[in-house]
């Protein structure tokens, strides 16, 4: 847990977030790595310009989507600034949509070489989870346990004791999927891949989760997250069987 960054600066030292900058890390990865691709795939330049503006938009947008959403799952608790993964992705993907038809830019063709580099981004901020304390899991005698520090969130709710690193086990979940889309995946499969796999996966690991989530009255044993991948699961479906019975015809 590294949650700070002191920088000296004369007589006023300042301190730089860890989880900040690795999300800004994450932004970057994405930007560069949709624009490599692009470029290595020759599609048009003035157009993939405006699809890099359109996702810079939707990357902003979808954090402050997520930290009002955030707020509401926290009955207005959580201090401005946190922001749950999933909301973002949601908004994000909707603004995106909306920015897209605006610029008349064609969104299918650019989110298919966009997928690994979401998932990138998204593994990013799960470091940065890990780094900052949040999103811990349940307190466990697993070989993966890891004892945090005592003034973290995990020992202030489980006590001084090995925890379940969440985080790390989604980072590493995002960064295969990222990888599978990147170079084995065809990009037609790559979208309803990914909201699928990512849904199971991290429906799974929610179950190991130790940490305040927020409440939805929907299915109450049931996190939101878990809410919201059941959304990505059958979105996936949905994509998939679009896509199997336009190949057959």
């Amino acid at each position: 847990m590294w949650p700070d960054i002191p920088i000296p600066f004369g007589t006023h030292p300042a301190q730089i977030q860890t989880y900040s900058l690795l999300i800004a890390l994450g932004v970057c990865h994405l930007l560069l790595g949709v624009d490599t691709t692009a470029r290595k795939q020759e599609l048009d330049r003035a157009e993939s310009s405006k699809y890099l503006y359109c996702l810079g938009l939707a990357c902003g947008g979808g954090w402050v989507f997520a930290m009002v959403v955030t707020r509401w799952l926290y009955d207005g608790q959580a201090p401005w600034g946190t922001a749950a993964a999933m909301p973002g992705l949601i908004g994000g993907a909707v603004i995106l949509y909306v920015a897209t038809k605006v610029c008349h830019v064609p969104l299918r063709r650019h989110l298919e070489l966009t997928i690994p580099f979401i998932c990138y981004m998204h593994a990013w901020g799960r470091l940065g989870c890990f780094m900052a304390g949040c999103c811990h899991g349940l307190p466990t005698d697993s070989f993966l346990g890891v004892q945090f520090p005592t003034d973290s969130p995990a020992c202030q709710l489980h006590g001084v004791q090995p925890v379940h690193p969440t985080q790390l086990y989604e980072m590493c979940l995002l960064i295969g999927i990222g990888l599978a889309t990147q170079f084995k995946v065809p990009p037609p499969h790559r979208i309803w891949v990914y909201l699928i796999t990512y849904g199971i996966g991290r429906f799974l690991i929610e179950f190991l989760r130790g940490d305040n989530r927020g409440v939805i009255d929907l299915i109450p044993s049931l996190s939101p997250s878990q809410h919201l991948t059941i959304l990505f699961v059958i979105a996936g479906g949905c994509l998939a069987i679009r896509h199997f019975r336009l190949a057959k015809r």
